[in-house]
């Protein structure tokens, strides 16, 4: 391979760093991450980064945490599980948040009714069992229940969603908690009339098109007021 392929195919660290604190930021700026929150990225086939066991808002470009997926971690089991069972993922966030914790406890099929609803239209997946992930065991098949869907909400815990990068792993973290809310709204208001499969389909290419996540990364991000990143 030319020199300058190899340069342009390696991942720019100190770039996905600066996103990763933006995203711990966005997260924490949104509301979803009380009382629990972890995020990863991988960085190649074989390596990742997350965060230390701290605040979001006490994550920084130095305190951050690299190492090898087939080491696993001391403290955030469920990420390298979820690296090494679905290679096509490149971001995962796991948070508490409200309104899909409580929904994660009803026993009711997601249905959206609104676009943003419509990525996880028969793509979210329940871990019935409720409490952390402790052990390599119950991260392996938490891991395993994710299959190939986007989300997967730990019952009476919090929720995990995957991206193809960070990015998208957080802004499917938004969106899921906004459709749930919204969703709830609805019933509360009277018969919602909810998403087919077919127009959901139709519907989420048009939200998780590139340009579409880069317009909302960046609405987020100015949210944060963090400096110098736009």
């Amino acid at each position: 391979m030319p020199d300058d392929l190899k340069t342009q195919s390696r991942p720019d660290i100190a770039q996905m760093k600066r996103d990763f604190v933006a995203a711990c930021r966005i997260l924490v700026s949104e509301g979803v991450s009380e009382a629990a929150f972890n995020v990863s990225c991988r960085i190649d086939a074989e390596s990742w980064m997350t965060m230390p066991v701290t605040s979001p808002t006490l994550v920084t470009e130095d305190n951050i945490v690299t190492g090898l997926i087939k080491d696993g971690s001391a403290n955030w089991k469920a990420h390298p599980a979820v690296y090494r069972e679905r290679p096509d993922v490149g971001g995962v966030v796991h948070v508490h948040a409200p309104h899909v914790v409580a929904f994660s406890t009803i026993n009711e099929e997601f249905r959206p009714v609104h676009h943003y609803g419509a990525p996880f239209h028969g793509l979210i997946a329940t871990y019935e069992s409720p409490g952390q992930t402790k052990s390599e065991d119950r991260a392996a098949e938490m891991a395993r229940q994710l299959g190939q869907n986007r989300a997967i909400m730990q019952r009476g815990h919090g929720v995990i969603t995957v991206g193809k990068d960070l990015k998208e792993a957080v802004l499917l973290m938004l969106f899921l908690e906004e459709a749930v809310k919204t969703t709830f709204l609805a019933q509360q208001m009277g018969k919602p009339k909810y998403l087919t499969p077919e127009q959901s389909k139709k519907i989420t290419p048009q939200i998780l098109k590139q340009r579409s996540q880069d317009k909302a990364w960046d609405h987020y991000v100015s949210k944060t007021k963090i400096r110098g990143y736009l």
